[in-house]
């Protein structure tokens, strides 16, 4: 009898290694099917985006239009004809500073959070926060740029901004400006402004790669005679290091393309300012504020073009950001 079982056993194993060996190549398939999906979703919105912008190169070179800092369109010159002249420059200054601001003030907090929430924090207050967070990410950017129109605006105005142009302003000239009678939007409202916005993201992130690590490293390492921050440090955030800067590039990520908070506050002026807390100009928004007034084949082509160097933007600072990555685990390992 009891060889019957084992025989009957045996049969049914081998039955199921059976139909989990055919289904492996569907799987596999399915799991290509999908990574060829998202591959030619992006190229189509790469071709869409290059295709577009070929009337724009008719009448101005992309050196040009990245390099130009005026945006002018509809003007009538004397000899009749139409001015039209588009750059870049200006908007992606706005784009680059607002989104380093964001990640300069939101990653160290972002990070630091994540580990209390996953180390330090008891359970009953662990939970709650972790709720908060999630809480603060669900927010409409909509809400977030009326909050910083009003009470935001004069809070930063006599806090960080006066402390800023009064120490970092006598050495570095952008940082300069009398926030005593500060502009009422700005290049760094703009910026603290999507800080809060992808701070959520960032711990919401950070948290899941940190419990990831597996404990028995930590205790192995305290085990050692170190101790919980040495553990930390030396352990625990090397281990979860990748997954801490993709939860950087992907804030950073929301940061650039943020739209609505940002045209709220940034002030939409044209030119580069002279001082972060002067009014300036982002990708997203001077595409939002100007779609609706784009009559002629070349204005759109123009706003697709911003859309193509927003999109090529996003692409330089994450491959510069692997690299930089790359060759700091090597000079770790070597010496």
């Amino acid at each position: 009898m009891r060889v019957r079982e084992g025989g009957s056993n045996l049969a049914t194993l081998e039955f199921h290694r059976a139909r989990s060996g055919a289904a492996d190549p569907l799987f596999r398939r399915l799991l290509g099917a999908g990574a060829a999906v998202g591959g030619l979703l992006l190229l189509v919105i790469t071709g869409y985006l290059i295709i577009n912008t070929l009337p724009l190169w008719a009448i101005q070179s992309p050196f040009s239009f990245i390099s130009t800092t005026a945006w002018i369109t509809g003007i009538e010159q004397a000899d009749g004809t139409t001015l039209e002249v588009y750059g870049a420059a200006s908007a992606l200054f706005g784009t680059a500073a607002t989104s380093l601001i964001a990640v300069l003030f939101a990653a160290p907090i972002g990070i630091l959070g994540a580990i209390y929430l996953v180390e330090f924090a008891p359970k009953r207050l662990a939970i709650p926060l972790t709720f908060l967070v999630e809480l603060i990410a669900a927010i409409p950017s909509v809400v977030f740029g009326l909050w910083a129109l009003g009470d935001l605006s004069i809070r930063l105005r006599d806090s960080i901004e006066w402390w800023i142009a009064s120490t970092l302003g006598q050495v570095i000239p952008w940082l300069a400006e009398d926030p005593g009678s500060p502009a009422a939007d700005s290049v760094f409202r703009a910026g603290f402004l999507l800080a809060i916005m992808i701070l959520p993201m960032i711990v919401a992130v950070s948290r899941e790669f940190l419990r990831s690590v597996p404990i028995s490293l930590r205790e192995g390492y305290i085990g050692m005679g170190a101790t919980k921050w040495e553990a930390i440090r030396n352990v625990v955030v090397p281990t979860a290091r990748v997954g801490l800067i993709g939860a950087v590039l992907l804030a950073l990520g929301r940061a650039i393309g943020e739209t609505i908070a940002v045209t709220m506050v940034i002030g939409n002026a044209e030119g580069i300012p002279g001082s972060l807390f002067l009014p300036g100009n982002s990708v997203a928004a001077k595409i939002a504020g100007n779609i609706g007034e784009a009559s002629t084949e070349v204005q759109l082509s123009a706003l697709v073009a911003l859309g193509l160097a927003l999109f090529l933007l996003s692409f330089v600072i994450s491959l510069v950001v692997r690299i930089s990555l790359r060759r700091f685990a090597a000079i770790k390992a070597v010496s």
